[in-house]
């Protein structure tokens, strides 16, 4: 671990900690329905740490200040923002999904809303010194060994993709996080597996991504 952000892998450790905890408890039931009528059973919520952020706009503020983090180290995580009320966390009342690096750290979020409260159905993690979403795969610490295994990965668009496919048994996927693929992300997907399968969504949108994955992966000797 670099450490000069050693600060900031410590609060997303924490902070994951904390959201896993929540959704454990009394205010997490109707978050964890919504999860199980999607079928993302307990099992799967362990595999992928999924927890949830609380109602109150400064829980996990305090938390982070009472564990003795300078504020200037919590808002470089991006997981506060400062407004006219003081310091407020960014995350409130949402499932909290994270987003781990390639050694398995969690280094962001995306936290979603589950009862329609919120006009963003997703909010992500901006980025960080520790969080790049171009050189990151999602899944990629997980679904490594089961590539290699299969000599086969498959790509996704997003994490909710990935979670789904677990759900039913198909464990060499990562996703893109939603972004155009890099070079770095190629070259990952390349390390991954000699097969290459990409599965985005069927709309347009998905089909321009495939297209500008296939190329990306073309320049570096990779045919989809």
């Amino acid at each position: 671990t670099n450490v000069a952000n050693k600060e900031l892998y410590d609060i997303y450790d924490l902070s994951f900690k904390f959201y896993q905890n929540n959704l454990n408890t009394k205010e997490g039931i109707p978050a964890k329905e919504y999860l199980l009528n999607r079928e993302i059973n307990d099992e799967i919520i362990k595999e992928f740490g999924i927890g949830l952020s609380l109602k109150s706009r400064d829980t996990l503020t305090k938390l982070l200040l009472k564990k003795g983090f300078s504020i200037n180290d919590i808002d470089r995580t991006g997981l506060i923002v400062k407004n006219d009320l003081g310091v407020i966390d960014i995350y409130c009342h949402r499932i909290m999904f994270p987003l781990y690096n390639l050694n398995g750290k969690v280094v962001g979020f995306s936290g979603r809303v589950f009862d329609g409260t919120s006009p963003s159905k997703y909010i992500n993690t901006r980025e960080t010194e520790i969080f790049k979403k171009g050189e990151l795969l999602y899944n990629y610490h997980r679904a490594k060994d089961e590539c290699r295994m299969k000599n086969q990965v498959i790509v996704m668009e997003g994490f909710m993709d990935v979670i789904r496919a677990y759900t039913v048994g198909v464990k060499n996927v990562v996703a893109t996080m939603g972004t155009a693929v890099t070079k770095n992300q190629a070259l990952l997907i390349k390390k991954m597996a000699k097969e290459v399968i990409l599965l985005f969504d069927g709309d347009e949108a998905g089909a321009h991504a495939t297209m500008a994955c296939s190329s990306e992966l073309e320049r570096i000797g990779v045919i989809p």
